[in-house]
């Protein structure tokens, strides 16, 4: 079987849906995204995209030593295999994640933790989390800059909190945190660029008005995979990209980047109407996520007129649209978002440049 550059050997001994990914194209991306940002302490990966330790023992003989993550279980992953710093990006309040948090900090006091803040209710939290475990705990403001999911509003608001991290018992005020969701599925890179910079803006008032109050700034993490190579020309960031490893269907739209789409999901037709000219495959929101909208669920590989255009739990109903496809005939599909397709398979066969199945990469990081 060999579509483009995905060959895969005896695809008939693998049941399906099945979640593949391609290691030479993993290992391109690694190398892509180094070069992209200059040098391995440019960028600090979030992990979400592949929880997978096999896939983290590649980016850290890669250099990656600084990570960032959004659950405990990925914080307990990166923990377990020695990186040297954890920025855990997401509000931090319940009693048992605050329990866990303690406990990985006092189990590894090697590792530089760190974590966001928005509301005065995570500082009560951060502190006595830093008090329990005897540290002093790095926290950065998370800034909206556009997105509107969390986070303080840029000008004296996020001044203002600052301040509030710098003066709180055990907490160390770092600098600003930017996710900014809302660059995504935007492929002109000049409508990008145009938020990016208003990001850079709204952070150069947030470390003016640091500056005045005599607290310093010692970093920012910034960006996300739509958006991180768009920062690089502020010495004063690092950035955050997670799909990039894998990237997606809809990253692809990005034409700027130079990723390829190494995971994807081996399908089957099940199922034809001739009369609709559309195919049925056994990809339903069971395996490819469907928090994208319906077209975009995914793309058949190497069939580019094909649109996905309804899915249940097993099916997914695809328009031809002149394409041709038979039952029984082997496809692969490309998600739309790799991340929330991943933690659909308890692992990923991994297939070699000669399109055999090698190993797996497990996602140890699968549940929270």
């Amino acid at each position: 079987m060999q579509i483009g550059e995905y060959r895969l050997n005896r695809p008939e001994e693998i049941d399906t849906p099945a979640y593949l990914v391609y290691e030479d194209m993993v290992h391109h991306n690694i190398r892509e995204v180094l070069r992209v940002c200059g040098s391995a302490q440019r960028i600090v990966p979030h992990v979400k995209t592949h929880k997978s330790a096999e896939v983290l023992k590649l980016q850290i003989a890669a250099g990656m030593n600084s990570y960032k993550c959004a659950t405990l279980r990925e914080a307990e992953l990166l923990a377990e295999h020695g990186v040297s710093e954890i920025i855990i990006a997401y509000p931090m309040v319940h009693p048992a994640k605050l329990k866990r948090l303690v406990n990985l900090l006092k189990l590894y006091p090697e590792i530089e933790f760190k974590a966001i803040a928005s509301a005065p209710g995570h500082l009560t939290a951060l502190s006595e989390v830093a008090q329990a475990a005897g540290v002093e705990l790095g926290v950065y403001v998370d800034l909206d800059t556009g997105m509107h999911r969390t986070g303080v509003q840029p000008g004296q608001e996020a001044g203002d909190f600052y301040a509030s991290i710098a003066a709180a018992t055990g907490l160390k005020a770092l600098g600003a945190h930017v996710f900014d969701g809302h660059t995504l599925y935007k492929p002109p890179v000049e409508e990008r660029t145009a938020l990016v910079d208003k990001s850079i803006e709204y952070m150069h008032d947030l470390w003016d008005r640091a500056s005045k109050q005599g607290i310093d700034v010692v970093d920012n993490v910034v960006g996300g995979s739509w958006s991180f190579h768009l920062y690089l020309k502020e010495e004063r960031v690092r950035v955050s990209p997670g799909t990039w490893v894998y990237w997606d269907s809809r990253n692809a739209t990005m034409s700027e980047l130079p990723f390829k789409v190494a995971a994807v999901v081996l399908s089957q037709v099940i199922d034809a109407d001739p009369d609709r000219d559309t195919v049925t495959l056994d990809v339903g929101s069971k395996s490819v996520s469907p928090d994208q909208p319906v077209e975009h669920r995914f793309k058949v590989v190497g069939h580019p007129n094909a649109v996905l255009t309804a899915q249940s739990e097993e099916h997914g109903v695809v328009a031809l649209n002149g394409e041709k496809l038979e039952v029984g005939e082997m496809v692969l599909v490309a998600p739309g978002h790799a991340c929330t397709t991943m933690v659909k398979f308890p692992h990923a066969l991994v297939v070699d440049g000669n399109g055999d199945v090698v190993g797996r990469y497990g996602h140890q990081a699968r549940d929270r």
